[in-house]
């Protein structure tokens, strides 16, 4: 009986968590750091969208809405700069 417990008890801590980012209301994305992005952040550490910087588990159907207000929120914080300025467009000469 004794040997049974422990064996249990060792397997179950070999088994990997099968809990992925947005099971317990989150979002649903996991950030390049490994962790579980929250409602607050997702506009900050994944970008717009949200598959930009983040890979998608469990997501949401508002999720892009609120990495759109996240990065609208940065952009007004910023003064209006975005993350990533925009190249101004190329002029072409022509010869007439």
């Amino acid at each position: 009986m004794r040997y049974a417990l422990v064996l249990t008890a060792v397997l179950l801590s070999l088994v990997p968590a099968w809990g992925a980012c947005g099971d317990r209301g989150g979002p649903g994305y996991r950030a390049a750091n490994g962790r579980c992005v929250g409602w607050a952040d997702i506009g900050k550490t994944c970008g717009n969208p949200p598959t930009l910087r983040c890979s998608a588990e469990n997501a949401d159907a508002g999720a892009h809405e609120a990495a759109e207000h996240g990065e609208k929120a940065i952009q007004a914080k910023r003064g209006g700069r975005t993350l990533l300025p925009s190249l101004p467009a190329p002029t072409i000469e022509t010869d007439r």
